[in-house]
């Protein structure tokens, strides 16, 4: 196996992660709305599977965690990649553009909110 080929099934390897884990993620939510719809709509109380979307919803905050890995992993072994003599833009991907830092902004560097007055 050429280098290239290495490189590039470690690619296909990673891309496939970073997939299950956001699919994951939007499965997790929809699993919220839609229980949480039908709570609504049958006038059941919400103490009724109170525990169990409270659990998924626990879940949805560690898949958000994962995700965030994934993307750490992603960065380390896009610098990995000349060490074995290929570029990372030479790889195939998901064809969607990247901003111009792989790091996700820490809730210490999101804008701060303000106040908004009532109207």
């Amino acid at each position: 196996m050429q280098r290239r080929e290495i490189a590039q099934s470690v690619a296909d390897a990673l891309f496939e992660a970073e997939e299950a884990v956001d699919m994951a993620l939007e499965k997790a939510a929809l699993l919220i709305a839609r229980t949480s719809a039908l709570r609504r709509d049958h006038d059941f109380s919400a103490l009724l599977g109170h525990d169990g979307v409270a659990a998924v919803a626990r879940s949805v905050d560690t898949l958000g965690q994962s995700r965030t890995h994934m993307m750490t992993a992603h960065a380390a072994l896009a610098a990995a990649a000349p060490g074995i003599g290929v570029r990372p833009a030479t790889l195939h991907g998901t064809g969607v553009g990247k901003p111009e830092t792989n790091r996700p902004i820490t809730t210490g560097e999101a804008p701060a909110l303000r106040t908004v007055d009532a109207a």
